[in-house]
């Protein structure tokens, strides 16, 4: 019998189930990752972004489009599978299970969450800065900005297919270039906040 003590704690009923959890949590990240990686590889090569903003940006562009999947696993369009389920109810209804749903989300959420807080913090050490502080969070701030804009306009466009062909592809690359400089100016403020020249 599956065993939930709180909402925040799932317990798989049995090994099998949790392996199947843990198989799909690597699936999802892999599909989330995968997905970050090919939005920034279309976007504009002069970007002024040093090598850790763009690795930031690709985890917050990957824990946006985990969110969008999380959110379509949770409410999947009605399958032939679910309306028979209603009508003869020995078929099971064929609609996911949620708890599983939302434990396989929260492993990959954490993994996301956790490398943006060491590439930010491995990024201020390295240049001598605080990483909790109000300059060093507007600077973060701005690059989940980015990738929330980033994935609102590329999540419209088949990158694999259609990239070269959409219209989207101006928008994307104005978007970029907008939401870089403002990033730009950020780590410059960071920087001059605390009186440090950037080893870049």
């Amino acid at each position: 019998m599956q065993q939930q003590y709180s909402s925040d704690l799932y317990i798989p009923q049995d090994e099998r189930r949790l392996r199947a959890i843990q198989r799909r949590g690597e699936s999802v990240d892999r599909t989330v990752r995968d997905w970050s990686a090919t939005v920034l590889e279309v976007l504009p090569k002069a970007i002024p972004l040093v090598k850790e903003e763009l690795a930031i940006i690709s985890l917050f562009l990957a824990q946006q489009r985990r969110l969008n999947l999380e959110l379509d696993a949770r409410n999947p369009e009605s399958t032939l599978r679910e309306r028979l389920g209603k009508l003869l109810p020995f078929l099971g209804d064929g609609s996911p299970d949620l708890d599983a749903v939302r434990a396989v989300h929260r492993i990959v959420s954490t993994r996301l969450e956790s490398d943006i807080d060491r590439t930010c913090a491995q990024f201020c050490e390295a240049q001598g800065i605080p990483a909790v502080s109000d300059p060093v969070i507007d600077w973060r701030v701005a690059m989940r900005f980015m990738a929330q804009g980033l994935h609102r306009i590329a999540s419209q466009i088949d990158l694999k297919k259609d990239y070269a062909t959409s219209s989207k592809r101006f928008e994307l690359a104005l978007f970029a270039r907008e939401a870089a400089a403002d990033i730009l100016q950020r780590r410059r403020s960071t920087f001059s906040a605390f009186q440090k020249t950037e080893a870049l």
